[in-house]
């Protein structure tokens, strides 16, 4: 699902078109067939997010504010193993900031096709805790 989301939203931004591409139209179907975005894992739902096609709401909490923990606490992120730390500071920087792309009318677009019901009635509360089988 992670690559999935991503790789259709990618390509809807590089202008590619559902009806002219069986390839996107077949993910589009798999991804609605499992969830939609909504089911996209949190790294998905966190780069959706930056372009407008998720709500920040929809996402769990990652806190920029660990980082300013005393670094003796055996929770301070520095103490991560280095690739979640390498993950863990950038999302965490823009969970805290929200940085949200302007949206355009393909964003608009890429928001009605990647869920199932319109995208502002997507429960996002709900959402939040969803993530596709594997």
């Amino acid at each position: 699902m992670f690559g999935s989301c991503l790789n259709y939203a990618t390509l809807k931004l590089l202008g590619e078109v559902v009806d002219q591409n069986d390839a996107l139209a077949k993910g589009r179907d798999w991804i609605l067939s499992h969830g939609s975005a909504t089911a996209a894992p949190q790294w998905a739902k966190i780069w959706l997010s930056v372009i407008g096609v998720y709500d920040w709401s929809g996402n769990k909490a990652i806190i920029p504010e660990l980082w300013m923990v005393p670094h003796f606490l055996p929770i301070h992120p520095a103490k991560f193993w280095c690739f979640v730390r390498m993950i863990y500071m950038p999302m965490a920087y823009l969970y805290g900031k929200k940085f949200v792309g302007p949206i355009t009318p393909i964003i608009s677009e890429i928001r009605e096709e990647l869920y199932d019901i319109p995208y502002n009635e997507v429960d996002w509360n709900k959402a939040r805790n969803c993530c596709a089988k594997a």
